[in-house]
């Protein structure tokens, strides 16, 4: 299994001219010996949690952290690596690492219901960890309560095979959710994104992760790799192919070591545009908008002796001089910024360098 990692502990062993740091943990009550590269935990696990402590301070309230990635990446140790990190190292915001798999739906749903895979119904049970496994919407309704509630999380029970409601309080400033569909682009999922302050996407290769999972299941890799092929593998292409952009993301080396991919995809800004339109700055003058785009159709069909054409393109020039009005007091208001406005709007920079006044335009 390639090493996991951590500090914390004296025992250390170097490989390939890297230093490693051996962590003690206990993962789903079972203690485990993990493994991180010395230089990974100074350069990238500290300096992530010195970002999102500032983070949180700014804020001034609970903030809540994703750490989505898919099967086999190791996210479970890592959390609770970055966990017993943040306690041990000055200057940081306490962290609390938190799984997703409490909200698995019980056997008892996951047998008497049903998934298509491949164009074949099949019972949820064989699924155990897709997407439709788990209660999307009640674990919704846990992170709509975190960032100011004191709760308790569900928990997973492997043992048992069963989630048990409400066990473990919830005391940090900060919280690192971790799991696979957190990023999901697809209903039920896609909404959950804008419960979180900041997501960290953890990325590696297909075949990486399947020689992980298999040598990760102990004495019996070929009932693993049945699980792979028939499970496994769909869930990993699904996460890494449909899931929204993080804010960060890292990438599993094949020795188990964490780097930063530079060149991932940055996430857009989420924009409800419900709500936008009914921003003060927006509508408080819109009768005056659409009165002048009004005028200026009247004016165009009466010089053209009101045909047909000269409507319709008075009227698309109505249009665009109200968007441009709607987006000159969206920027000066501070409700967005430019790269918002060019992404909800579709503009290009010197599109939107030609909308806004000259002065402002940097």
């Amino acid at each position: 299994m390639p090493r996991h990692g951590g500090k914390i502990s004296r025992d250390e062993r170097v490989t390939d001219e890297k230093l490693w740091r051996t962590c003690r943990l206990m993962i789903n009550g079972i203690p485990h010996k993990v493994q991180y590269h010395e230089e990974t935990i100074n350069y990238l696990f500290i300096p992530f949690l010195r970002r999102i402590s500032k983070m949180q301070q700014r804020a001034g309230r609970r903030l809540v952290v994703y750490l989505a990635a898919p099967p086999g990446a190791g996210k479970t140790t890592l959390a609770l690596f970055l966990e017993k990190l943040s306690a041990s190292s000055p200057g940081l915001v306490g962290l609390q690492a938190l799984s997703a798999d409490g909200f698995l739906h019980d056997s008892k749903y996951l047998q008497e219901n049903f998934a298509q895979r491949d164009g074949k119904t099949v019972s949820l049970a064989a699924l155990r960890g897709s997407p439709e496994t788990f209660d999307a919407e009640k674990l919704k309704a846990k992170l709509e309560q975190v960032k100011e509630q004191e709760i308790r999380w569900p928990v997973y029970d492997r043992f048992r095979r069963e989630t048990v409601d409400d066990v473990k309080p919830v005391r940090k400033k900060i919280v690192l959710v971790e799991g696979c569909w957190l990023l999901l682009r697809d209903e039920p999922w896609q909404d959950l994104r804008k419960y979180c302050d900041f997501a960290l996407f953890v990325t590696a290769d297909p075949k990486l992760l399947r020689q992980r999972l298999i040598e990760g299941a102990g004495k019996d890799p070929k009932k693993a790799e049945y699980i792979y092929e028939k499970n496994d593998k769909f869930n990993i292409e699904l996460a890494l192919n449909n899931s929204w952009a993080a804010g960060e993301t890292w990438q599993i080396a094949a020795d188990g070591d964490y780097v930063l991919k530079a060149d991932a995809k940055k996430p857009l800004s989420i924009v409800d545009r419900k709500s936008l339109w009914k921003k003060t700055q927006v509508a408080a003058d819109e009768f005056t908008v659409w009165q002048n785009m009004y005028h200026k159709m009247m004016t165009m069909g009466t010089q053209a002796g009101s045909n047909e054409a000269a409507y319709a393109q008075g009227y698309g020039e109505g249009l665009s001089a109200a968007r441009s009005e709607i987006i000159r007091r969206l920027f000066l208001s501070g409700e967005m910024t430019r790269e918002e406005i060019m992404t909800t709007f579709q503009l290009k920079s010197y599109e939107l360098d030609k909308i806004l006044p000259s002065k402002i335009k940097d």
